[in-house]
């Protein structure tokens, strides 16, 4: 299985060279929800849990970690976003035996998911289909932990529906011929791939520091950096990001303009949470939040898991 998770690695790395995003190509992308954070670990460790994340929240932050779910776990949670837009989300996962995600060895988790993605703006719709890869690999003798996932991975989309259609007279047409009804064909656009390669070292028996770079294929790359501080049954964790790239600033423009394009949108990250029996259930009660470095408001998020 070692064997296995270099290649991955190897090819991973590949994709990630040949896909590297610019500041040039920020914007390019669509179906740019995909990037919203789900789960507040995720959201205050920066997503730097991509090798330990286990459970419902490894659905969003890499699929390998389902391999873990030994029974039925369900969870809810809502964001405050941007521009008074609040994110509602709902997940659950079983194990079921050898399913699409799988623990290989006792140090060595696979998974994959496939996502169907759906926009639709009054009655004109696109539609796209995207795979989800993972792999999380755990020293023996070592407290380290490697996890890799690559996300988004799926064919174009293009939106097409009836709010497309115009009414207009064809060119060239002789004087007083009626109007035709035209349907404007909408450009493809990519979906918004991303390949993420984190490491978690355990200082302690309750302290975990982990860094995780991620290679976006159509936005400037970052670095995030955090640590969780594991105490009886609850955790605290924080992190923060930076953008990572060698793009040349662009002859007239200024070094303000430049920092502000090339830069990231969120800073510091932080959240806790604790862990509460109700029965024969556990709860699982957090809070996490991001900073926003400017035009937006910070985010918030709470979430309420259950162990059944």
């Amino acid at each position: 299985m070692k064997n296995t998770f270099k290649i991955f690695l190897g090819c991973a790395v590949l994709v990630s060279a040949l896909t590297a995003g610019t500041v040039r190509s920020q914007g390019t992308a669509g179906a740019s929800q995909l990037l919203i954070p789900v789960g507040t670990e995720t959201v205050a460790l920066a997503g730097t849990n991509v090798g330990t994340v286990a459970g419902v929240d490894a659905l969003f932050t890499n699929v390998a970690g389902l391999a873990r779910q030994t029974g039925l776990q369900g969870t809810v949670s809502t964001t405050s976003y941007i521009a008074d837009i609040d994110v509602m989300y709902a997940g659950m996962v079983v194990a079921l035996g050898e399913t699409f995600a799988r623990a290989f060895s006792d140090r060595v988790n696979v998974g994959v998911a496939a996502k169907l993605v759906s926009e639709t703006i009054e009655e004109t719709s696109a539609t796209g289909m995207a795979l989800d890869v993972g792999v999380q690999y755990r020293f023996p003798n070592q407290p380290l932990t490697f996890g890799v996932a690559m996300k988004n991975v799926g064919s174009r989309m293009h939106y097409d529906g009836i709010n497309l259609d115009q009414d207009m007279v064809p060119a060239d047409s002789e004087s007083g011929s009626s109007s035709e009804t035209f349907r404007i064909v909408a450009d493809n656009f990519a979906l918004p791939t991303s390949l993420d390669l984190s490491a978690t070292y355990s200082l302690l028996n309750n302290l975990d520091v982990s860094a995780t770079f991620t290679n976006h294929s159509y936005q400037t790359n970052n670095l995030a950096l955090g640590a969780k501080y594991m105490l009886g049954s609850s955790w605290f964790g924080a992190a923060t990001t930076m953008t990572i790239g060698d793009d040349e600033k662009p002859t007239g423009l200024s070094d303000a303009d430049w920092d502000e394009w090339s830069g990231t949108l969120w800073g510091l990250s932080m959240g806790a949470g604790v862990s509460i029996p109700v029965g024969d259930y556990m709860m699982h009660v957090s809070y996490a939040m991001r900073t926003a470095n400017e035009y937006f408001d910070d985010q918030s998020t709470m979430q309420v898991t259950f162990d059944f």
